[in-house]
């Protein structure tokens, strides 16, 4: 099994799907949808919750790279103890003491970033990144983003750049109770762009089920192995979060944002060069009152009495 493939086998189901037979496709849907649980049970029980045969079972967990059984287990578990690290439990995490005697942390750090900036190339599929752009660039559709503690900032940042270059981009934040407001005027031309990373919000989850089931199209932005809201997910995008810190890093993420907009803009051209020298002129209103507030205080020397 190779490293890409051993990092998210929920990413592996979703490029092995269209190359699927109709009965192991069955079993892939019904794991994606009870992920990782139903992996967990045995062959006989995973094949019988998904209405296949035990052979359908074994053929699916080969084509995702294992060999035996007991290997595609151990990978959802390892994908268990990934999803709930938190912060404090890294402190005692080994950090690899020999690298840190050669490399300073801010070299480490910057040479992760690096490496993930290329995962993240190799592991989102073209014609995945083109659809996810056609939807946000289309202009009949309505777009809302929601994030969770961290990642909102994310949604927020993508929200202010959307804005800038196309109409009918929506903000969810604020207290939980007022999002299903959100919801009264979501339908099938809406688009919901969701951002989770693990430790994942089960409020986040929820609104995107509820949005999936309103006819909403749910685009999730998740880390590598991916938010139980990529259920409720027609497309998902995923990034790397980890890092020599004890924090997950949300840097290439705040990558993967920058690109989708920048795609969008494309796309949408003229439209966008309008809006954007439009959004200009307006911003000279306020350009005189900011040249005042800037403008260098000086003093009076009034002499001495």
């Amino acid at each position: 099994m190779t490293e890409r493939g051993k990092a998210s086998v929920l990413e592996r189901l979703r490029q092995e799907m269209p190359a699927l037979s109709g009965r192991e496709a069955r079993a892939a849907r019904h794991l994606i949808t009870n992920y990782p649980v139903a992996g967990l049970n045995t062959v006989a029980e995973f094949a019988e919750q998904s209405g296949v045969s035990t052979a359908t079972i074994l053929r699916l967990v080969k084509r995702l790279g294992f060999s035996v059984y007991a290997d595609f287990q151990s990978a959802l578990r390892e994908h268990i103890e990934e999803t709930l690290q938190a912060p404090l439990l890294r402190f005692g995490a080994p950090r690899g003491q020999e690298r840190s005697a050669q490399f300073s942390f801010f070299d480490r750090f910057v040479e992760a970033m690096a490496g993930h900036l290329q995962a993240l190339r190799e592991s989102i599929p073209a014609s995945e990144f083109e659809a996810v752009t056609a939807l946000l660039a289309d202009p009949k559709r309505d777009i809302h983003l929601l994030g969770g503690r961290y990642s909102s900032n994310l949604a927020h940042y993508c929200a202010d750049l959307l804005t800038a270059v196309r109409s009918r981009v929506f903000s969810i934040g604020g207290q939980t109770q007022k999002w299903p407001q959100h919801l009264l005027d979501m339908g099938k031309g809406s688009v919901l762009l969701v951002f989770d990373v693990r430790r994942y919000q089960q409020d986040v989850i929820e609104f995107a089920h509820a949005a999936s089931k309103r006819g909403a199209t749910v685009i999730l932005l998740s880390d590598n192995w991916q938010s139980p809201a990529s259920r409720a997910a027609n497309h998902v995008l995923s990034f790397p979060v980890a890092s020599p810190s004890i924090f997950d890093v949300l840097t290439i993420g705040m990558a993967l944002v920058e690109a989708l907009v920048g795609s969008v803009a494309n796309r949408l051209g003229d439209a966008c060069k309008a809006r954007i020298e439009t959004l200009e002129e307006l911003r000279v209103l306020f350009a005189p009152r900011e040249a005042e507030f800037n403008r260098p205080k000086t003093t009076v020397n009034r002499g001495t009495r």
